[in-house]
């Protein structure tokens, strides 16, 4: 059940912001140290093209340098249709920062791509 107090305490933040992706690679990391309990994150795109596919992970580190990927943290892959994928990782089960990382292209992949995540602070 939601309560007000819960909706006014929930905050959101980037993971990537709305952006062209044809390729592989790594999203700059987010500092979850003032989360607690369970986050949803959640990935929106575009259809990756015909015989293509984008497939994306959140990946965890404590240093915001060594990145390894988060369990339970794998999208379905983007493939030829407009994409909404939602997942709800507890956020104390995480470390402390947490990335977005494309993980495999295949074919000839364009997606415009979204990747936002929402959860509680703790002193909010």
């Amino acid at each position: 059940m939601l309560f007000q107090q819960t909706l006014e305490k929930l905050e959101h933040f980037t993971l990537l912001a709305t952006t062209t992706i044809t390729a592989t690679g790594n999203q700059t990391g987010v500092d979850l140290k003032d989360y607690d309990g369970d986050i949803q994150v959640i990935l929106l795109g575009t259809a990756a093209g015909a015989s293509a596919d984008l497939t994306f992970r959140i990946e965890e580190s404590d240093d915001n340098s060594t990145y390894t990927a988060a369990t339970g943290g794998s999208f379905t892959a983007i493939a030829n249709a407009a994409y909404k994928e939602v997942l709800t990782l507890n956020r104390d089960a995480l470390k402390r920062y947490v990335r977005l990382s494309c993980t495999a292209e295949t074919g000839a992949a364009s997606s415009s791509v979204t990747c936002v995540g929402y959860g509680l602070k703790k002193y909010g």
